[in-house]
């Protein structure tokens, strides 16, 4: 910077005591009447500065005025003040108490340098310093000079002469979106003083600073231009949740610095970059306009994407990535990372994490977040919840151990619930308090427990109800067949009559059934005889032994006694389901019921049938009073053992699964009842 000097006159309000702050300030002032022509420039003879004055003058720099002039030989030289009502000595520190005087700022032959933090230029790319005229609302005189820009960004200006301290730098520039790689081209300007210093960067910030500086320079309540400063680099900071007194003046540091100053600043540089969506040259610019009118950032939508932005790519890798980014454009990043999370912590409202809140899990309340769950396990647009670490602050759950930590609800030995997040199937263990992983069994339990089905249901009802991304497999027993229960029996006239009126019914939807049946004839009949009716093709069909009449019967030998003794195979059948019987023992006639209609729902029709929207099926009787009666949790009754009913032809289970898994049963009915006469 050049050497400065001041050239005084007298004025009407300034005492002595402001001359007093202008000495300690700036090298020379000079006091004096106003000259007979009314100029303003006082007369006399140029006189040196004593060396006492001038270790005075630099030992007190920037005590109050920040102005200063230098001749171009880099001396400092002063006017003796003309008055008639008094006298001073040569030091020039004594006047009138009444006297007053205006200030006149000259630089002579100065020079400015300073760094631009954007990531391109060209070799012929210039900062220009353009000097602001305070009497004028500082607007920009024709006054100006200008330096190139070095493949790093740093800039020098020299020879600078100025009348005003006051000035704008500018400079074009290209910024590589560290969110999206994406170049674009902006303008960067800084606000300033030159008498505050000599080093003067450019950057985001002091962008921002800039335009919010003029709005309170040119409004209502006039302000001076220290306190535009001041103000307008306040409301700049706290845009990001920032306290400007807590850093150095942003025209002072760089996003390469070292410390909480510089990594305050890339971390801001970041957060607007984050919020661009594509066009950051078109964001950046509405977001000065935006702070510039009332010095808050209004654009609640944007903050929120750069929130939910800084959150993601915590959770991702800790901002690794973006280090990584960074410190091959830098060569070297700040702590950067601790400004992005106070960023989102405090524009999603995360609650204060210290000792005492240690434990507490917490969920994105803001229903306009990515991250929004209206309670605990609300996964429907974000399945991402937090817990308060005391020593790391707050930390993302993750999917193995989140599933129940927001559950208060108790839950009983055996309850099996399926996992919000994980999509597993957890059993509770009551003797040690734990969740463990649920058997195959167990999971279908909480298929039959949610379907909670009670009645049989028509089954044009149930098809027409198939809703997008849901799938159907219906197992139905076969239609009135004839007195011949062989495998070469066949359905009665009145059976393929059933079958046909009810696959009318059956077409809602464009699809094709799949057709399969077990190695009887009549079940053939039974699904040929519905394709028939609903107009489809049925001249392929697939044979599943498992769905033979002795699916449930472990010991066909042992069976045959049973039957004997319970008065039919309807009434062992019907107690077997009910009531468990004939199922322990070495003696055993049928197999566990659980576990035997989850092989045959989960091994082999879901298995096999894994993709196709709508299936049909064809079974019998012995395999569906047991599926039934599993399916309803034991509801719909199919005691004939005990008197009661037994399942009508045409009436089983629709196994209906959507696009995550799940399952749930209906007890499905073709004809008028699901019971037989």
């Amino acid at each position: 910077m050049g050497i400065f000097s001041q050239k005084v006159f007298r004025s009407h309000a300034v005492c002595s005591q402001f001359l007093f702050s202008v000495v300690l300030a700036t090298s020379l002032v000079a006091c004096g009447d106003d000259s007979s022509s009314g100029s303003g420039i006082p007369t006399g003879d140029d006189t040196e500065l004593s060396s006492s004055d001038e270790e005075v003058s630099s030992s007190s720099l920037g005590a109050t005025s920040r102005a200063g002039v230098s001749s171009s030989s880099g001396k400092a030289q002063s006017q003796e003040p003309v008055s008639s009502s008094s006298s001073s000595d040569d030091s020039g520190d004594d006047y009138p108490p009444d006297d007053g005087f205006d200030v006149v700022y000259v630089l002579v032959d100065g020079a400015v340098s300073g760094v631009v933090a954007l990531d391109g230029f060209a070799k012929s790319g210039q900062v220009q310093m353009v000097q602001l005229d305070s009497a004028d609302d500082y607007e920009k005189t024709k006054t100006s000079f200008s330096g190139s820009v070095q493949k790093n960004g740093s800039y020098e200006i020299k020879k600078i002469d100025l009348s005003s301290p006051y000035v704008q730098f500018s400079v074009e520039g290209t910024v590589e979106n560290v969110a999206d790689g994406k170049s674009a081209t902006v303008t960067l300007t800084a606000l300033e003083d030159v008498t505050s210093g000599d080093v003067f960067n450019l950057n985001m910030l002091t962008t921002l600073e800039t335009e919010r500086a003029f709005a309170l320079l040119g409004g209502k309540n006039k302000v001076s231009f220290e306190e535009a400063k001041f103000n307008a680099a306040a409301d700049v900071w706290n845009m990001f949740y920032l306290e400007s007194i807590d850093f150095d003046l942003t025209e002072h540091i760089h996003v390469s610095d070292d410390g909480d100053a510089g990594a305050a600043l890339l971390a801001s540089s970041i957060l607007l970059q984050a919020g661009a969506g594509g066009d950051f040259a078109k964001f950046f610019k509405a977001v000065a306009a935006d702070v510039a009118k009332d010095g808050k950032w209004d654009d609640a939508s944007a903050r929120l994407t750069i929130a939910d932005w800084a959150l993601s790519n915590d959770i991702k890798d800790g901002y690794a990535s973006i280090r990584k980014t960074l410190e091959k454009r830098l060569g070297k990043a700040s702590d950067f990372e601790y400004y992005l999370k106070k960023f989102y912590l405090t524009e999603l409202e995360f609650p204060k994490c210290d000792m005492e809140s240690a434990g507490d899990v917490f969920f994105v309340k803001n229903k306009s977040s990515s991250f929004y769950a209206a309670k605990y396990d609300d996964v429907s647009k974000s399945k991402d919840r937090f817990v308060c670490d005391e020593k790391s602050g707050w930390k993302a759950i993750p999917d193995s151990l989140k599933d129940f930590m927001g559950d208060a609800t108790p839950a009983k030995d055996g309850e099996v619930r399926r996992g919000a997040f994980t999509g597993d199937f957890l059993t509770y263990d009551g003797s040690t308090k734990k969740w463990r992983k649920a058997t195959a069994v167990e999971k279908d339990r909480y298929f039959v427990l949610t379907s909670n089905v009670k009645e049989f249901v028509d089954i044009q009802d149930v098809y027409e109800g198939i809703k997008n991304g849901e799938r159907v497999i219906f197992v139905l027993r076969h239609a009135e067949r004839g007195d011949d229960t062989s495998r070469s029996g066949t359905l009665t006239d009145n059976g393929k009559k059933q079958s046909e009126e009810v696959g009318a019914r059956l077409k809602k939807f464009d699809e094709d059934f799949v057709l399969g049946a077990s190695e009887f004839l009549r079940a053939h009949q039974t699904v040929e005889s519905m394709a028939k009716g609903r107009g489809q093709a049925y001249d392929k069909r697939d044979t599943l032994p498992q769905l033979n009449d002795d699916w449930y019967i472990k010991d066909k030998d042992i069976m045959s006694k049973v039957n004997d003794e319970a008065g039919g195979g309807w009434h062992s059948t019907s107690k077997y389901a009910y009531t468990g019987a004939y199922t322990t023992g070495a003696n055993a006639a049928f197999y566990n019921l659980a576990e035997r209609s989850v092989e045959l729902i989960e091994d082999v029709l879901v298995k096999k049938y894994s993709k196709e929207k709508f299936v049909l099926l064809s079974s019998h009787d012995k395999v569906m009073v047991p599926l039934v009666a599993y399916c309803s949790n034991l509801k719909i009754e199919l005691k004939e053992y005990d008197g009661g009913k037994w399942i009508n032809y045409l009436a089983g289970v629709a196994i209906i699964i959507d696009k995550d898994g799940n399952r749930r049963y209906v007890a499905v009915r073709g004809l008028k009842s699901g019971f037989a006469n």
